[in-house]
């Protein structure tokens, strides 16, 4: 008996500590205690942007045959053909019917002067795993069909059938002793991407079949055991243009010192040196004004990835080297779509370590995840004087300043 009124009291102090707790907490100031009414404050650098260019990447991209997309297309002097094998073909055939290979096309260029035309193939050379552009002359190659390519593809793509004459199945002849292997080219200017064997709807070709006069009809319906595109782009040199093309491997540079006298307490008073250490970044977005862009739209998403400079003065376009920046950590990707006429790049743990002194602000590189894995390009607007003041980049930074 003697226990209980000990616990009663140890209860009754539980009580109190925690209503003293919970009274020293501002509801609109989650801080913790009632005398901080600190409050994130967003700012607008435009000034610390001091000049950018784009370069082409050191080394390329490989396209490794698991790709999403196949290519086929000329398009800024650039050449992609895709290439298909299928393997576990009857034989002898004596006859067929039905005879056609269908793909999905996801994308394409937008309607040029001249129609599209899509060309088929047989590739009458061996198909290595070294091949490029160069290997694969005219004879080479046997036309099959060609196809006009719709003016429009929808969201889900639109599925097109090249018909193949009997005769061709039936005397296919392919020193490849792989399987039976098509190319795919465009005729003029402008591209496709078709859905490989990774997407849904895949390659397909299908034909009857007999093995023996006067036999049964036997269908042929199989995704090729291996697809693959060449992609061949013309080399390009550091240039002014702000810049990010998937094609060429283009990646942007941009010279950023912040901009210290920017950052204020919520009294307006400037941030000393020490404060500015001490502060939170919440949030950090490079802030690009689209210039010229004739692929990304509301339904096809941009990737990029923004990386912390380390080379000492950059004053002129130069072609960045893997030593010349590094990968901070937290940094995510940045993905979206553009509907407006800008894009942003969450760069919250580089100026963070900027604002802390962790790291000496030499710029920040930005590249693209898409490389040579479509055609897409973006051209943005530069901090030059000859830039409309509404459409230079900036960096939009949301802070809290340090309480004590």
């Amino acid at each position: 008996m003697e226990l209980l009124p000990k616990v009663l009291k140890l209860l009754l102090c539980i009580i109190i500590l925690v209503i003293m707790l919970s009274g020293c907490t501002d509801k609109k100031n989650l801080t913790g205690d009632n005398f901080s009414d600190i409050r994130a404050i967003t700012i607008e650098d435009k000034p610390g942007i001091i000049m950018g260019f784009s370069f082409p990447a050191e080394t390329k991209e490989e396209i490794t045959g698991k790709e999403a997309k196949l290519l086929a297309g000329n398009y800024q002097n650039a050449v992609a053909i895709c290439l298909l094998r299928f393997t576990e073909l009857p034989s002898p055939i004596t006859e067929t019917d039905s005879c056609f290979l269908t793909i999905n096309i996801s994308k394409r260029s937008a309607l040029p002067r001249n129609p599209l035309i899509l060309k088929l193939y047989k590739l009458n050379s061996v198909w290595l795993d070294s091949l490029n552009l160069n290997d694969i002359s005219e004879d080479d190659l046997s036309l099959l069909v060609q196809y006009t390519v719709a003016d429009t593809v929808g969201s889900s793509g639109k599925e097109i059938t090249f018909n193949l004459s009997s005769s061709e199945v039936v005397n296919w002849s392919n020193p490849d002793s792989t399987g039976w292997n098509f190319v795919l080219k465009t005729e003029n200017e402008g591209w496709v991407e078709i859905t490989s064997l990774e997407g849904t709807n895949k390659p397909t070709l299908n034909f009857k079949y007999k093995t023996e006069t006067g036999g049964e009809w036997i269908t042929y319906n199989k995704s090729p055991a291996k697809d693959t595109y060449i992609l061949e782009a013309p080399e390009t040199n550091p240039s002014v243009l702000w810049k990010i093309s998937n094609l060429n491997s283009s990646r942007l540079y941009i010279k950023y010192e912040p901009t210290y006298t920017l950052f204020k307490d919520n009294e307006g008073n400037t941030l000393t040196d020490i404060q500015i250490k001490r502060l939170t970044v919440n949030k950090a977005e490079i802030v690009l004004h689209i210039k010229n862009n004739d692929y990304y739209n509301s339904s096809t998403s941009y990737s990029l990835y923004p990386f912390n400079v380390v080379k000492d003065s950059i004053d002129t376009p130069v072609t960045l080297v893997k030593s010349d920046y590094e990968k901070l950590a937290y940094i995510d990707y940045s993905i979206g779509f553009i509907k407006g006429d800008s894009l942003t790049v969450d760069v919250t743990p580089i100026i963070q370590a900027y604002t802390s002194g962790e790291k000496i602000p030499k710029g920040i590189m930005i590249q693209s995840t898409q490389e040579r894995r479509n055609f897409g390009t973006l051209e943005f607007w530069d901090c030059n004087e000859s830039t409309p003041a509404e459409k230079k980049p900036y960096i939009k930074i949301t802070y809290t300043p340090p309480y004590l």
